[in-house]
This record gives structure tokens, sequence and C-alpha cells, in this order.
């Protein structure tokens, strides 16, 4: 028998935002949430089926913010410490050489961590209803007899 999805309010918006920067569903904790590779997604987690997009068009935009806000201040950051441990002789083409590289691995590396960090948010804001509790459940149960019967 599959479980439906806990409500949300008794896991914790602290817990769902640690689970989110860990890379895993802020719902259920799976590690592997719904992420088929570090670029690849897919459309529900594979613990507790909870869909990736919820059913909201434009729900990809929020997690394009997260990524651009935590992308840009980490930028940010890097150029404040970089300035000041090399005050007052400060080595330009060095500074923009590394922070360049900077502005293109740390979104590389905060990708996956973006798109839970803002379903995490999205729960706490948008609770899973019944409908879509019962969809995730459909969707394990099914996934389950998939898996059980190659």
């Amino acid at each position: 028998m599959i479980e439906p999805i806990r409500p949300v309010r008794s896991i914790g918006a602290l817990r769902m935002v640690i689970r989110a920067l860990g890379r895993r569903c802020p719902c259920c904790g799976d590690q592997r949430a719904w992420f088929a590779g570090w670029f690849r997604q897919g459309e529900r987690c594979v613990g507790c089926g909870l869909s990736r997009t919820r059913n909201t068009s434009g729900h990809e935009l929020g997690s394009m913010t997260i990524a651009l806000i935590l992308n840009i201040g980490l930028v940010v950051v890097a150029i404040a410490i970089a300035i000041i441990v090399t005050a007052p002789d400060i080595p330009v083409l060095t500074l923009s050489v590394v922070l360049a590289a900077t502005a293109i691995i740390v979104p590389i590396v905060t990708w996956p961590i973006s798109h839970t960090l803002w379903s995490a948010i999205d729960l706490r804001f948008r609770p899973i209803d019944g409908a879509e509790s019962a969809e995730a459940a459909k969707w394990l149960a099914g996934r389950a007899i998939f898996v059980d019967n190659p």
C-alpha cells in the first residue's frame, strides 16, 4: 500500500530548506528527488511522487530567480573578499579571470540546488492538497507495478 504524502506543515520550514540545500526532495528527503542526473530532471520525485512543477505554469521561473539571487550573491561576495584581501594593490586582470571563472562554475554547481530550494519555498507557501497527494500516490503505485514487473 502506497502512503499519501505527509502534510508539509508537519515537516517544518527549516528541515525542508536543509533538505533542499542537500539536493534532496524537500517533502520526503529522498536523495534522488526528481533528478536523473546533474542536469536531467524527471517529472516526479521517485521517493514521494511529488510533481516537480506542481502543476503550475511558470514554476521554473521561481527556481531561475533563486538561481539568479544565489549566483549573483556568491559572485558579489567573491568580489568583496578578493578586493579586501588584495587591497590596496588590486590585480585587476587576475581578479577578472578568477571572477569570470567563478561566474561560470557557480551556476553549474548550484543549478539543482536552486530547483530543490524553490520547491521547498513553494511547498511552504502552497502546501500539498488532497488531490495532489492522491495523484502522487497513484503515480507511485503505477511506478511500483512497473518496477516489480519488468
